[in-house]
């Protein structure tokens, strides 16, 4: 009984930050783009494939976000799931206008953003990953874009098989994660990331990955991009050891 109410109680606190992000998309005319003056909202579902390097090991993962871009405000909700496994992650960012610099083709911007995670395995174990980040960005009118965010990060794990003697072991750590884009007049793009999370894994510190993707933007919105993720476990201190390898293929629509 007390199970049941707990499930009920949690699907209730994802219902309400849906509805939250939803309305936050619907209410983004108010917002302008973060450079340009555009209004920058977007869909987007993703299939990844995974090899036979970490627990995703030999799995086809699904995954969908909705999400927005302004110019002082940002917010992004995803799901993914695949077998036994589901992950929910909100990202709210929003940049300080009294550190925003415009100059002739470029801005700079620093902020202040949050991220909430939750993953599932069935029967096996539950997580939660809180984030407290700062950010730096710099985007070109000419389509290049370098980002940074660097934060505290804390984790709250539950292990089914423990929780009647331990409820929840606790991590604190700190994270970064830097990615570069370039978008051409032609609408393909090239981006990369380096980082110490995605938007779907938050290992502990010094398990950083690493992104190469390429995409091609349509002028109507539509926007298709295919990447690979390497993930290197103790990656500063250790020789080199590959726990995952992700190819993932995507779809997004912005209007």
């Amino acid at each position: 009984m007390r199970k049941a109410r707990s499930e009920l109680i949690r699907s209730k606190k994802m219902k309400r930050l849906t509805f939250a992000l939803l309305f936050l998309l619907a209410a983004s005319l108010s917002f302008a783009e973060f450079n340009d003056g555009k209004i920058t909202k977007f869909i987007e579902f993703d299939m990844t494939s995974s090899t036979n390097k970490g627990i995703e090991r030999h799995k086809t993962l699904y995954s969908g976000e909705v999400g927005l871009v302004s110019r002082w405000a940002e917010g992004l909700l995803g799901l993914q799931a695949y077998e036994n496994c589901f992950d929910f992650t909100v990202n709210a960012r929003g940049w300080l206008p009294f550190a925003s610099w415009n100059f002739e083709t470029a801005r700079i911007a620093i902020g202040l953003g949050g991220i909430y995670h939750y993953q599932r395995y069935k029967k096996i174990s539950s997580e939660h990953d809180f984030i407290f980040e700062t950010l730096f960005r710099y985007k070109s009118d000419s389509g290049t874009t370098v980002s940074f965010s660097g934060g505290y990060a804390g984790k709250a794990t539950q292990i089914d098989a423990l929780k009647d003697f331990v409820p929840y072991i606790y991590d604190k750590y700190f994270y970064a994660v830097m990615q570069v884009n370039k978008v051409w007049s032609n609408g393909m793009e090239l981006y990369l990331e380096h980082g110490l999370h995605d938007l779907y894994r938050y290992p502990l510190f010094a398990s950083p990955h690493y992104l190469v993707g390429l995409a091609y933007n349509f002028d109507f919105g539509l926007r298709i991009s295919s990447d690979v993720s390497v993930r290197i476990v103790d990656g500063y201190t250790t020789p080199p050891y590959i726990d995952s390898l992700l190819v993932k293929f995507a779809t997004r629509f912005s209007f």
